[in-house]
């Protein structure tokens, strides 16, 4: 945990306001284009859980007792929220924030290449059951290590290796098969 982490914790904990604005705005963009990328890119309904997240953060700040990585504390209570959302729902599509897969771009071709490219990526994420996709994105999109996947997801570590190790089996059969149909073969 970054001691500025800690820090703010600490003032939360105090009831700082301002320490709490700060957290918000430092962690916001990750949770919110977490929750994009879970219920179909649709930004209202993300916006919605991030805002239930950071509740139920400051409902649990007084449980996090510093030991451990803040950010997986933080995520863990996203994961859960979004998955609550989807068993309530029943969604089982997620869809990617483009801001986050492609960069800015001055040339129209490559973005519309880009669009393309994270359509399709997306498209190959869907197909796979929750806890491998949720694995793919913790590893891929937010660089975590399989140990905080398993800590986050609340399975194992062998688990958590095992989904990301078949998702990507699954993710490469399909860019496989994409490309056969596609007649790159």
């Amino acid at each position: 945990m970054a001691v500025n982490d800690y820090i703010l914790l600490q003032q939360i904990k105090r009831g700082n306001p301002d320490a709490w604005d700060t957290l918000v705005d430092k962690y916001y963009e990750l949770i919110f284009s977490y929750c994009v990328r879970r219920c179909y890119g649709n930004r209202q309904v993300a916006a919605d859980l991030t805002q239930d997240i950071f509740l139920k953060l400051i409902e649990n700040i007084s449980s996090y007792h510093f030991s451990g990585n803040f950010f997986n504390f933080l995520f863990t209570i996203a994961v859960n929220t979004c998955h609550n959302y989807y068993n309530k729902k029943k969604l089982t599509q997620i869809e990617f924030d483009e801001n986050i897969l492609s960069k800015e771009d001055n040339f129209v071709e490559q973005n519309i290449l880009n669009k393309e490219q994270n359509k399709q990526i997306q498209q190959m994420l869907n197909s796979l059951p929750p806890i491998q996709r949720d694995a793919i994105v913790l590893k891929y999109f937010y660089d975590l290590k399989v140990k905080d996947i398993a800590n986050i997801t609340g399975v194992g570590i062998a688990t958590a290796q095992s989904s990301v190790n078949q998702g990507l089996k699954k993710l490469r059969a399909s860019t496989h098969r994409k490309d056969w149909e596609n007649g790159k073969y």
